[in-house]
C-alpha cells in the first residue's frame, strides 16, 4: 500500500499544480484491532478505524526518490501503535462535542488526500448465495481528494484506483500516474 499511495500522492500533487512550499496533509483509514494491546478480535463490529495523517511540502513529494516519500508513509503508520491509538482514545474521550472533529470535504480538498486501501479486502470472496461477485465498488467516493485502492476481480493481484480529483486535474493525474511507463 505505502508504495502506491506514495505515487498516487506525489502524480496528485503535480496534477493539481502545488507550489513547492504547498503543505500537503496526506490521510488515510488505518485498523486498530492488531495495534490495540490486547488485541481486539478480528470478528470485533465496533468501529476500531483511526486515521493516520502526515504532512510534508508538495515541493519534497514531487523531487524527492520516491523511496522517501514511501519511507514517511510507512514511519506513520508505524506511529500508530497502543500507546498512540490510547492517547487518541483519552483524547476523544474529554471532547464535548465529537461532531467539530468529523472529517469531510474540508479535509480532503485539494490539497490534501485521502486514500482508502481496499486492496486486501476478501471482496471477491463472498457468496451471498448466487455465486461470488462480478465487480465491486464504493458507490461514490464523495469528495474531491479521496482515492479508493481496490483488488481486481481476476484475483491476479493487480489493482484499481479510484480517484476524485477536479475535472482539470484529472486527466493530468492520469498523464503523471501511468506516466513512469512512458520514460
Amino acid at each position: 500500500m505505502t508504495i502506491i499511495a506514495a505515487h498516487i500522492w506525489r502524480c496528485v500533487c503535480r496534477a493539481r499544480g502545488l507550489s513547492d512550499d504547498q503543505v500537503s496533509k496526506l490521510h488515510f483509514p488505518t485498523d486498530g484491532r492488531s495495534r490495540l494491546n490486547p488485541p481486539l478480535p478480528m470478528g470485533y463490529f465496533g468501529n476500531a478505524i483511526f486515521t493516520t495523517a502526515l504532512t510534508a511540502s508538495s515541493g519534497n513529494i514531487q523531487s524527492e526518490p520516491l523511496n522517501y516519500t514511501i519511507e514517511r508513509i510507512h514511519k506513520a503508520i508505524k506511529r500508530m501503535d497502543d500507546e498512540y491509538l490510547k492517547s487518541a482514545l483519552a483524547y476523544l474521550k474529554q471532547q464535548p462535542d465529537l461532531t467539530v472533529l468529523r472529517k469531510g470535504a474540508h479535509t480532503y480538498k485539494c490539497p490534501n488526500l485521502n486514500i482508502v486501501n481496499l486492496a486486501s479486502m476478501p471482496m471477491y470472496e463472498a457468496n451471498f448465495g448466487w455465486g461470488q461477485p462480478v465487480f465491486t465498488r464504493v458507490v461514490n467516493t464523495y469528495f474531491e481528494g479521496v482515492a479508493h485502492i481496490y483488488p481486481n476481480p481476476s484475483s491476479d493481484g493487480s489493482l484499481s484506483v479510484i480517484i476524485n480529483l477536479e475535472n482539470n486535474h484529472m486527466q493530468l493525474f492520469k498523464k503523471f500516474f501511468y506516466g513512469i511507463f512512458e520514460e
